[in-house]
């Protein structure tokens, strides 16, 4: 199944990156200084790495949900905020189609796909029955002729012939069809319109559930990682 990983998407677009850095610093600082209150109240060793997780896991988790929220335009005050992604919905639009096209859709992985996936029989089955149609149609009026010259059985036997040549040389051949069908399709420009018009719930709705499984991890990521400090602290305090 292909799957586009929350990490294409945020790599080219920087300032998402940025803003997660800025956010895992400031939310982080304001989570310590609650989990600091919390020490002098009750100074117990497990408590470093239990707040360690929840503030690495909270850090995160905020701060990529507002990527996506709020899906329109909100005032708060004299600030007008959005998610980032939608903000930038143009942009974003433009590298989704592009990954799109190079990484999962582009001509070279389509025939691919049809030459050796799972349905590759049933694409045999096709081409071979528009081969022997095109055989057919290709004789035209000669047909007579070639019986006479031939046979039927000959005949038949010929067609069926071209038609397995055809199915054994495509996949040597297709490669130079790869550029037109490329143009002629013109998948990108589609994809990167389409998204661009969107509405932004409806933008969400097809960029979001791609990342749903790289969040949790990038989640979980942070809540380990502030359980480790957690630890770490356990060790200075121990040592001093």
């Amino acid at each position: 199944m292909f799957k586009i990983s929350y990490l294409h998407i945020i790599a080219p677009n920087y300032k998402e990156f940025v803003f997660i850095r800025k956010s895992g610093f400031y939310l982080g600082f304001l989570f310590g200084c609650a989990q600091a209150g919390l020490w002098l109240i009750y100074d117990g060793n497990w408590l470093l790495p239990v707040c360690g997780f929840v503030v690495g896991w909270l850090t995160n988790f905020l701060a990529l949900k507002i990527i996506f929220r709020p899906l329109y335009p909100t005032g708060i005050g004299p600030f007008k905020i959005q998610g980032l992604f939608l903000k930038r919905q143009k942009e974003v639009s433009e590298t989704f189609a592009r990954i799109n096209c190079v990484e999962l859709l582009g001509t070279e992985q389509i025939w691919n796909a049809i030459l050796t996936g799972p349905n590759r029989k049933n694409f045999q089955i096709l081409l071979r029955n528009h081969s022997l149609v095109f055989t057919e149609n290709l004789i035209g009026g000669l047909k007579p002729l070639a019986l006479t010259a031939m046979g039927t059985e000959k005949f038949l036997l010929m067609k069926e012939d071209i038609a397995t040549k055809v199915i054994l040389k495509l996949p040597n051949i297709i490669g130079l069809s790869y550029d037109y069908t490329t143009k002629a399709l013109d998948m990108e420009t589609i994809i990167r319109t389409k998204m661009q018009g969107l509405g932004p719930a409806e933008f969400e709705g097809v960029l979001h559930p791609a990342f749903e499984e790289d969040e949790m991890t990038l989640i979980m990521v942070g809540g380990f990682l502030g359980m480790i400090v957690g630890f770490v602290q356990i060790g200075i305090f121990s040592f001093q």
